[in-house]
């Protein structure tokens, strides 16, 4: 895969990036979607795969060049940090991690890895490094056939592939549409990916909405899927212009379920509701799921978790790293190696969680244990990340 490119990129005249401050609404999106070929644009839209409406804008004010730096590097730092601590947890029940959660606090090697960095790093970082190069590549906007080509040069090299990216790649290799590659799946492989475009597009709420979701749609064809993909994003550019000493964790809550809302989710039953306490066959959309945090957040973790789960559908992953970020928000190592300990997709969680810390706080959220050679891709996501925070966004046509 390649891990760096070189092309010349335009970059911000001034030591601000300027914020869109106009909410987005369906004018807005309207104009980015007509720049989509027409049977392409109308396929998505009767879909439910294209935002409508408005969201928060993600940022309200102008944010300092060197701010952005240091937000981009703590959140693509943080993606891999929470995909490497993870990694051995992934698939295992959390009854089976008691009694080690000493060892899960560093790196630890991957069997049948013989050299290299321990911290070694899951298909949630490489994929995540696929959307920062396709976008540095594309002067900062999501060019769906670009990012479609580099998630099939990235598949057989791929580490821990959900089954949905595999199958979605697999319809690219044999000729299918980037628009109509994608799986009907509300897996969390879409959103687990998307942070640089919260760091490149933060400033402009539309330009993140829309790009947010054609960069998901590519994989997971399902707009619970694409709305948590459009959720990750905004929070990550909205983190980067948040004070860390007062955080309003429902305020923020409602804000990101709103920008959720942007995709028209009609909502899924949970994981075995006929299985689990107080569960129902009802519907639940991922906004309103969101919205639940802010109650739970005083609950014990073992509680929390049975509450929302944290395997790979989506409608567990995002609030399940939510509820991590906001209920140890001052201590972002606490949160990190909780999200781990819980097993079940325990690196994406633990990524998704610890990429709100690194956009937070930069770098400075995590241990240098963590942040050193000892993570793979280590100097690469710093790079990726310094181009993504400079990066100025043009205009392009789309094209079938």
């Amino acid at each position: 895969m390649l891990l760096c490119h070189d092309e010349a990129m335009e970059t911000r005249d001034s030591n601000t990036s300027e914020p869109n401050n106009t909410e987005p609404n369906t004018d807005a999106f309207a104009a980015e979607q007509s720049e989509l070929p027409d049977l392409v644009r109308i396929s998505l839209s009767d879909r439910k795969l294209l935002p409508t409406g408005s969201a928060p804008p993600a940022q309200r004010q102008q944010i300092p060049s060197e701010r952005r730096v240091d937000s981009a590097r703590g959140a693509m730092l943080g993606t891999a940090i929470g995909d490497a601590l993870g990694r051995p947890a992934e698939g295992r029940h959390p009854a089976g991690l008691r009694g080690q959660e000493e060892a899960f606090r560093d790196f630890q090697a991957w069997y049948g890895y013989r050299s290299g960095p321990k911290g070694t790093i899951t298909d949630d970082t490489q994929m995540t490094m696929c959307v920062a190069e396709s976008l540095l590549a594309t002067r900062g906007r999501i060019d769906p056939e670009d990012l479609a080509r580099r998630f099939v040069d990235w598949l057989p090299n791929g580490r821990g592939m959900g089954h949905t990216c595999v199958a979605a790649v697999n319809h690219l290799e044999a000729g299918e549409n980037w628009w109509a590659a994608g799986v009907a799946s509300a897996g969390n492989g879409a959103a687990m990916r998307v942070a640089p475009i919260g760091i490149a597009l933060g400033a402009d709420t539309t330009l993140l909405c829309h790009d947010a979701a054609l960069s998901a749609l590519i994989t997971h064809a399902d707009p619970m899927a694409v709305a948590s993909a459009v959720g990750h994003a905004w929070l990550i550019a909205h983190l980067a212009g948040a004070n860390a000493t007062s955080l309003d964790p429902t305020a923020i809550i409602n804000e990101l379920a709103a920008a959720i809302e942007v995709i028209d989710d009609p909502g899924a039953p949970e994981r075995e509701w006929n299985q689990r306490p107080d569960k129902t066959s009802t519907a639940i959309t991922l906004a309103n799921r969101v919205r639940e945090i802010p109650a739970l957040l005083g609950k014990p973790i073992g509680e929390a978790f049975d509450y929302l789960y944290n395997g790979a559908f989506v409608l567990e992953t995002l609030p399940a790293a939510l509820w991590c970020f906001f209920t140890y928000q001052d201590d972002p190592e606490e949160a990190v190696i909780n999200a781990v300990l819980r097993g079940h997709d325990a690196d994406t969680v633990a990524s998704m969680a610890a990429s709100y810390f690194g956009a937070l706080h930069g770098i400075a959220a995590f241990p240098d244990r963590w942040t050193g050679k000892d993570l793979e891709y280590q100097t690469q996501l710093l790079n990726l990340a310094d181009q993504l925070a400079t990066v100025q966004p043009i205009p392009f046509m789309h094209t079938s």
